[in-house]
């Protein structure tokens, strides 16, 4: 059974007729059977389109063919989702790269400034879209949903002139569903949450190691070491920084790197000062990332 599953399916309204009657009445209604019977059988009415994205199953609309990608994104699966219109829908799902939550395969064919996104739905899902955009002489809308798994895009593009036969080419995309991935709701400091766990806890285990070596003498290269592994997390970090707590997070991390340096020149020129100095600015670092991991976590 799959864990995530979203659907927009079109209806066809159906009518039951039922018929009370007896005498000439019953005869009437026999004979409205037998023409019923009588009449062509309506045209079966074509598959909805199946493609697998990862580990994502996307159901499209009847019409969607496989076409050429523009603009070409390296392994979008690509459609055109109008007949003989040079229309695409890009099919993406990767990593986010940024705080926008786009897969990065789709982000590097963006402009480097995106506008603020807007709450939308894909597939009856919580989305974020941005655009109209402009990319490589097209006019393009990118909708994104965030899962456990990365993020689902769906970018509608086509030359300006012909937009209007590409905006709402996402209500073509009827379900979205995985075997184990969940959904996300979108969320500005989402991309941050998702990549500083594991990033924090290989900064941890890497702290717990190198303090111990500084604990039992005082080493310069233990408090080197320990100012480039805060300073490579914080780099790591920055790019899904938003104002508030993840912003807040990543210069602690700085604050800590800067802080270690100035305790390994300390170290190296066995300075009692520098080195009180610099033992309290590791700690002030250390309690300011944790108010700030506090705070995130809310």
């Amino acid at each position: 059974m799959s864990v995530l599953i979203a659907t927009v399916r079109r209806s066809h309204p159906w009518g039951l007729v039922l018929v009370c009657c007896t005498g000439l009445a019953l005869t009437a209604a026999v004979g409205w059977g037998l023409g019923v019977a009588a009449r062509p059988a309506p045209p079966a009415v074509a598959a909805n389109v199946v493609a697998a994205v990862g580990d994502l199953r996307i159901e499209l609309e009847n019409g969607w063919t496989p076409a050429d990608a523009a603009p070409a994104v390296s392994g979008a699966q690509a459609y055109a989702p109008v007949p003989g219109v040079n229309a695409r829908a890009l099919l993406v799902h990767g990593p986010a790269v940024d705080a926008s939550l786009v897969p990065g395969a789709l982000r590097s064919a963006l402009p480097a400034a995106l506008p603020e996104p807007r709450r939308a739905r894909l597939a009856g899902l919580r989305a974020w879209t941005y655009g109209p955009l402009r990319a490589e002489g097209r006019t393009l809308q990118v909708t994104v949903v965030p899962t456990t798994a990365g993020s689902f895009a769906v970018a509608c593009s086509a030359p300006p002139a012909g937009w209007d036969t590409a905006a709402s080419c996402t209500d073509g995309v009827y379900a979205i569903s995985s075997q184990a991935a969940r959904t996300l709701a979108p969320a500005p400091a989402l991309a941050f949450r998702l990549h500083a766990g594991p990033a924090l806890a290989a900064l941890e285990g890497r702290r717990v190691a190198l303090r111990a070596r500084l604990a039992d003498t005082r080493r310069p290269a233990a408090a080197t070491a320990l100012a480039d592994v805060h300073r490579r997390t914080a780099d790591s970090l920055a790019v899904f920084a938003v104002a508030g707590a993840s912003s807040q997070v990543v210069g602690a991390l700085r604050d800590a790197a800067r802080g270690y340096d100035a305790l390994a020149v300390a170290e190296r020129q066995d300075a009692r000062r520098p080195f009180i100095r610099a033992r309290v600015a590791v700690a002030r670092a250390d309690g300011a990332l944790a108010a700030a991991l506090r705070e995130l976590r809310h």
